[in-house]
């Protein structure tokens, strides 16, 4: 099916050959000059970029173990060897590779603090490159500062994206942060990254979106399907209105029920991710009240449907003289069930709605926004 519904309200598209990344901070010490000056560093300055780029591995191998052997202070801990010389000095060689070769702009990194207990998810906005005398430098000029800096040459630009709590982690995504290494791949827990960054977002030929739900003590299992049946009536209820397929059957279900829930939708975007976003967009506009509303035609000729929005605030706007607008059928029941379970939807949904402006926080933003006032909840019967 092919609409205009994601370009229309501003959906992030999250490119499918991109990596994810930790790199640790020296057990926190570096972490406020990473994140405050945005970069990221890696050590052994012993192998420069010059090095790297013109020596073959044999060599620079020989090097590390020159400079490991008079070193009385490993820079790296812990390490990926088998306990052998030769395991640790590969295991050195395959971590400044992957920083000088493997990360690429727009890979995404997390940063840990002390203990974990703030991780900061950033976007690599540069490419590598060698700093000299930074400490001094920095130290010159900040006499009093009561941040490390960082003393490692070699870095890389980063653009700070969301920073979270240990208990804001979703906790499939703290397994992860087990391995101590200096630098490390997060590719397989690249859905929990994503899903933590973005409340909702399009990858390859898929629409993810999440929904937070519950009390203090989660949900229970009659709330849990109370919630997914009433859900579950609403796309449907939406998909007939504007003739689009939709087989409830083809939409993945991913949950992770704590304190609150994560209720993470995924559908095809030829079909069922169209209508989550409809589903999205409208339980926000009944939980918080919106000041756009969406519209809808479908061309006979080519079955394409064609979306338009209309706000009472300058921004996204749409002719809907000849539109459809989507009606929300059982609001009334939609709106106690979502006071009565707490049901969140993404900060940059509410935005939209209400035709604000849309900050990069607000992209990136998945967790639950503030109820609003009850007469924000009576306004939004109204709009719906």
């Amino acid at each position: 099916m092919d609409s205009n519904l994601l370009s229309l309200l501003k959906i992030p598209s999250v490119p499918e050959n991109i990596h994810y990344w930790i790199i640790r901070t020296n057990g926190g010490d570096y972490y406020e000059d990473f994140t405050l000056h945005e970069y990221i560093s890696i050590s052994w300055d012993y192998v420069s970029l010059s090095i790297l780029y013109t020596k073959d591995d044999d060599e620079i191998k020989r090097l590390i173990e020159v400079y490991e052997k008079m070193s009385t202070t490993p820079e790296d801990s812990d390490d990926e060897s088998d306990g052998t010389t030769k395991g640790k000095i590969t295991a050195i060689l395959n971590k400044i590779n992957r920083f000088v070769f493997e990360i690429d702009k727009g890979d995404i990194i997390l940063i840990p603090s002390k203990n974990s207990d703030r991780i900061a998810i950033a976007e690599v906005i540069g490419d590598v490159y060698e700093t000299e005398n930074y400490v001094e430098s920095y130290l010159q000029a900040n006499p009093t500062t009561e941040i490390v800096p960082c003393p490692y040459r070699k870095r890389r630009k980063i653009k700070i994206l969301k920073t979270i709590t240990k208990g804001q982690m979703d906790i499939y995504l703290a397994k992860g942060f087990n391995s101590q290494h200096a630098l490390s791949s997060m590719d397989e827990y690249a859905p929990y990254i994503n899903r933590t960054i973005y409340g909702i977002y399009s990858k390859g030929n898929e629409l993810h979106t999440t929904l937070h739900a519950g009390h203090p003590n989660g949900l229970t299992l009659k709330e849990l399907v109370e919630l997914s049946t009433k859900l579950e009536e609403t796309a449907s209820s939406i998909a007939q209105q504007c003739e689009i397929p939709f087989d409830s059957s083809q939409v993945e279900v991913k949950l992770n029920i704590h304190s609150p829930g994560l209720i993470e939708l995924i559908g095809s975007l030829s079909g069922a991710g169209i209508v989550l976003s409809l589903l999205m967009f409208t339980v926000n506009n009944l939980i918080n009240g919106g000041k756009l509303n969406i519209s809808y035609k479908k061309d006979d000729q080519t079955g394409k449907t064609d979306f338009s929005v209309t706000s009472e605030t300058p921004g996204i706007s749409g002719n809907a003289q000849k539109n459809k607008r989507i009606e929300l059928k059982e609001k009334e029941e939609l709106l106690e069930l979502v006071n009565k379970l707490d049901v969140k939807t993404p900060e940059v949904v509410a935005a939209i709605l209400n035709g604000d402006k849309i900050t990069p926080n607000m992209l990136v933003a998945t967790q639950p926004v503030e109820q609003l006032p009850e007469s924000s909840t009576t306004k939004s019967e109204e709009n719906v």
